[in-house]
Order: C-alpha cells, then sequence, then structure tokens
C-alpha cells in the first residue's frame, strides 16, 4: 500500500478533494462516514486537514465516492510536484526530438486533423475536448522516446497532475485545457513544421506554466 507523506500542505490537500468529491457525489459526511465505518467526526478531520486517513478508509472513499484519486493520493508530497514536473517535461523534450525524427507524412496528416479538431474545440470553449486532444497530443510525443521505463514513469507523472487538477477546477477556476490553449497550438504548429527549436520552446512555456499554477493552489493550502 502507498503510505501518506506526513506533511501539512499534502493533508489539507486531501482533505479538500475528499471533500470536494463528497459534494459532488451529493454525500453527507454524515453518510461518508456510516458506509466507511467511521465517525463523522473522523471526517470532519480529514476534511480540515487534522487527520490522516488509512489505506482502507481511502479505498472505501475512493469505492463510495466513485472517484480513484481518493485512494492513490497523495503518492507523494504536493510539494514534490514542481520537482517532478521538471522531471516529466525534461524527458518530454528529449522524446519531442526522437518524435520529430520519425514523422512520416501519414502522421502529419493525421496531426493536421486533429489540430483542426482542437482549434474547433478551443473556439466552442469545450474544455473536455480539449484536454482529450491535449493529451493524445502529449502521449504521441513520449512514445517516441527510447527508454520504455522513462515512457512509463512520465506517463505516471502526467496523469497524477492532471487528476489532481481535474479536483481544484471547480475550487479555483482553473481549467487546464483552456489556460493552456497557446502553448498546445504553439506545439501542434511545431509537429506540423517540423521545429524542434519552437517544439522546445513550446515544452519549456508548459513546465513554466504548469510550475505557476502549483504555486497557486500551494498558496491556497498555505493562507486557508
Amino acid at each position: 500500500m502507498i503510505s501518506f507523506p506526513d506533511d501539512r500542505l499534502t493533508k489539507k490537500a486531501y482533505g479538500r478533494i475528499l471533500k470536494n468529491a463528497r459534494n459532488i457525489k451529493n454525500c453527507s459526511q454524515e453518510k461518508l462516514a456510516q458506509e466507511s465505518n467511521l465517525g463523522r467526526r473522523t471526517i470532519v478531520d480529514i476534511e480540515t486537514g487534522n487527520t490522516v486517513p488509512k489505506p482502507v478508509y481511502r479505498e472505501s472513499f475512493a469505492r463510495i465516492l466513485s472517484n480513484p484519486i481518493l485512494e492513490y493520493f497523495p503518492q507523494y508530497s504536493i510539494e514534490q510536484f514542481p520537482h517532478r514536473l521538471k522531471i516529466r517535461f525534461q524527458h518530454e523534450n528529449e522524446a519531442g526530438k526522437h518524435f520529430l525524427n520519425g514523422l512520416q507524412q501519414k502522421d502529419l496528416d493525421s496531426f493536421r486533423e486533429v489540430f483542426t479538431l482542437y482549434q474547433m474545440a478551443s473556439y466552442q470553449k469545450d474544455g473536455v475536448l480539449m484536454l482529450l486532444l491535449d493529451e493524445y497530443l502529449h502521449t504521441r510525443i513520449m512514445n517516441a522516446h527510447p527508454d520504455k521505463p522513462t515512457r512509463i514513469l512520465v506517463e505516471r507523472y502526467r496523469q497524477d497532475y492532471i487528476e489532481f487538477f481535474k479536483i481544484w477546477i471547480p475550487q479555483l477556476n482553473l481549467n487546464i485545457a483552456l489556460g493552456q490553449h497557446p502553448i498546445h497550438i504553439d506545439m501542434f504548429q511545431a509537429i506540423l513544421e517540423q521545429n524542434k527549436d519552437k517544439l522546445t520552446q513550446a515544452i519549456h512555456a508548459h513546465l513554466i506554466h504548469s510550475l505557476n499554477d502549483i504555486k497557486r493552489i500551494i498558496n491556497v493550502l498555505e493562507t486557508d
């Protein structure tokens, strides 16, 4: 089982995630406590970041509220997100070079179609579709990395980041897809132009944007 990092911000983050997931499911603290075989006071303490939920209870919360992040978050301290983001984008930048070198005409045609879909979704402010196309873009790039363990590592880091931020969108008015729209436009264009320098610049901009979002969440947790 994954252990729970013993730091204040991570505990507070988990509490906010649990409360948000519970509200989405219209599940009261009393009902969650009853179905988890806990007291309501324990749920209150977890949501306020005072109590660390044991793995068995995280598993129960995930099942009851149909939200898997409640079981596996946190796999590490929230304060480690910046370090892991840097690792992720360092490897993605390396993968991007391999990706561009291996592009064929059929790949360019495919990306041109996806880019058109992305522009349409952006115009309609369809964040869900934009996020799906964003994931497609990053997955295609990273799959070109020659080292399989690195590909697996980066995919895990990327999914953790996405799932974590989905929780904060309704609370902090964060929208990953719309906020990163110009960056992904640049990434698509760099691929279609087969421009390595432009792709590297876009990936670096993505890192900076993501680090800033992490800072926003940490600031909220520190002042909450």
